[in-house]
């Protein structure tokens, strides 16, 4: 039986984070990787620009082919892990393979949601979350197609585009009353529609799908609550994903919509840790533990993940909050926390010109979301203040002007920058001294 220091479930952004952080404090352990995929790390958000042309093949991989090597890490690629048990500290492999191990990281990742559509056994269709899917879309539109995608949100949308840039004709069906209902607001969401039907990209919002018939081969029929029919040589389900909690439910762990951890992503097993799409961690503008699935915060949580696995827990996590930065059709969007105040004691200050759609909102004096679409200067100076939770009560009426910046922020906002900035150098020092 393998042995390993770490053990480390997935390969994707929480993962690769997590090798890298804990080599910066212990170059020696022995560390075993087990990806489901037979490839080696790639970018999951880049498979529409695959799909679309815009990038090669070789443009996937955010690390060199020597990587693993480099890290010193056992990589089972195609390997997936089928069970743990945290009593024996061992996991087993599909090919009944077992692996021993110190610490584990579970960086299982999401899995998509299909709804049990009528007729959904009689037809064909496809995913699009992960390189498999984006090759079998350029397998399907080597010759003109008509895609049916059946959801709106980040992936719907970004699916549809890159379906259109095959040269596809385009039928996007959400259930709910407009395009990104999750990451946009009211006024963004229109905008987004109105390029994409510029781009004759068929947009249905507020009807679901009652019933798919099949046609033979990929071919099929969506017939929508309202009696309408769409015909489609090629069917999209994009409504959304899960988290993969199977191995630690099954292992006896917490997940209520989630893998649950603490302040260290270490999870109620003192030797096993999780993070990424499958954890429900601190969101700070919420103020309590929530999923987010999105790139950014899977490598920041599988950074601490790594540095706690390796350092003895000697690295708080800081939070996070919901971001969105997305493109479609050449108007660049981008979110962050709070966009659709769920109640009111909420502060909105929009503007709107012939450059684009902005928007802040508050509660009290703190600055809780923000939102651009078409003009998106300055919004990391905005991410920012939300992160930090600073008190802008002196600035408000200022946010969205042309030439907002550092220098007007309180000065105690931009000394507790300095401060964070101080501590963060430090931190990092800290942990590459520590390195093998």
């Amino acid at each position: 039986m393998q042995k390993y220091d770490y053990a480390i479930i997935g390969n994707s952004a929480a993962a690769i984070n997590a090798v890298d952080a804990i080599r910066e404090v212990d170059g020696e352990g022995s560390i075993g990787l087990f990806g489901e995929e037979k490839y080696r790390c790639y970018s999951r958000p880049l498979i529409s620009y695959l799909v679309a042309g815009d990038i090669e093949s070789k443009g996937m991989y955010y690390r060199p082919p020597n990587y693993y090597h480099k890290s010193k890490v056992d990589f089972h690629a195609g390997e997936r892990v089928v069970s743990i048990s945290p009593a024996q500290k061992t996991l087993t492999t599909a090919g009944k393979e077992k692996a021993r191990w110190r610490k584990l990281l579970l960086a299982t990742g999401f899995t998509p949601f299909v709804p049990p559509i009528d007729g959904m056994d009689e037809v064909k269709y496809m995913t699009f979350v992960s390189w498999e899917d984006a090759k079998q879309m350029l397998r399907l539109t080597s010759k003109k197609v008509n895609a049916l995608v059946i959801g709106a949100g980040l992936i719907g949308m970004k699916a549809a585009e890159a379906l259109h840039a095959r040269g596809a004709g385009v039928t996007v069906v959400e259930k709910m009353d407009r395009v990104l209902p999750l990451a946009l607001d009211e006024r963004a969401s229109h905008l987004v529609a109105e390029g994409c039907r510029k781009a004759r990209i068929d947009i249905i919002t507020g009807v679901s799908v009652s019933r798919l018939e099949g046609r033979g081969g990929n071919k099929g029929v969506a017939v929508l609550e309202d009696g309408a029919d769409i015909d489609f040589d090629l069917l999209v389900m994009a409504v959304g994903v899960r988290p993969r909690t199977e191995l630690a439910e099954a292992a006896g762990l917490p997940c209520e919509r989630g893998i649950e951890v603490d302040g260290y992503q270490r999870t109620a097993q003192e030797t096993i840790y999780a993070a990424g799409d499958a954890v429900k961690a601190m969101d700070i503008v919420l103020g309590e533990p929530s999923v987010n699935a999105l790139w950014p915060v899977a490598a920041l949580q599988g950074k601490y993940a790594g540095m706690n696995m390796a350092g003895d827990d000697e690295y708080p996590y800081p939070g996070c909050n919901s971001m969105n930065a997305v493109e479609f059709f050449g108007l660049p969007v981008l979110s962050a926390g709070i966009v659709n105040p769920p109640s009111e004691g909420y502060q909105v200050i929009v503007r709107q010109d012939d450059g684009g759609y902005r928007k802040v909102v508050l509660q009290g004096d703190v600055l809780v979301g923000m939102l651009m679409a078409g003009r998106i200067e300055r919004a990391g100076i905005l991410t920012g203040l939300i992160q930090e939770r600073a008190n802008v009560r002196r600035v408000k009426k200022s946010l969205l002007d042309e030439g907002f910046g550092n220098i007007h922020l309180p000065r105690q906002v931009r000394k507790g920058r300095i401060e964070d900035a101080k501590t963060s150098l430090k931190a990092g020092g800290s942990v590459r001294s520590r390195g093998g």
